[in-house]
This record gives C-alpha cells, structure tokens and sequence, in this order.
C-alpha cells in the first residue's frame, strides 16, 4: 500500500504544480493547491459505480420494458 500512496502523492504533487503554473506561480498558495489538486485527483480516481436507484423507479423501469416488448 506504501507504493500506492507514493504514486497518489506525486499525482497530487503534479497536479498542485500544474493548478501554481496556470495561476501565474504567486507565492504562499500552496496548501491551497494541494487541496484542490487533492480534490481533482479523487474526483477521477473514485470507483465507477453505478447510482442506486429506488424500488419505485426500478419496477416503473420494468414495467414500461414489458409494455414496449409487447408492442413489438
């Protein structure tokens, strides 16, 4: 998990550099990038779910398939 971190971390470390750079590289902003830069990173590393969806719009979603299938 060590190793993990470390390449997290460098990411982070990368994107914080790239956020300085475009903001023209001003002094005494860098906990400010990191966080920010920290937050883009779990933003496109976040597992990929699908969202749950409530058992009134799943059996409404079943249904409308049943009647469309008959139609055919």
């Amino acid at each position: 998990m060590q190793g993990t971190e470390i390449n997290r971390d460098e990411e982070i470390r990368q994107l914080a550099y790239r956020l300085w750079q475009e903001e023209g590289c001003p002094d005494g902003c860098d906990v400010e990038h990191w966080l920010r830069a920290k937050m883009i990173w779990e933003e496109i590393n976040r597992p990929q779910s699908e969202p749950k969806q409530s058992k009134a719009l799943k059996g409404r979603k079943g249904r409308q398939t049943g009647t469309a299938e008959r139609e055919l």
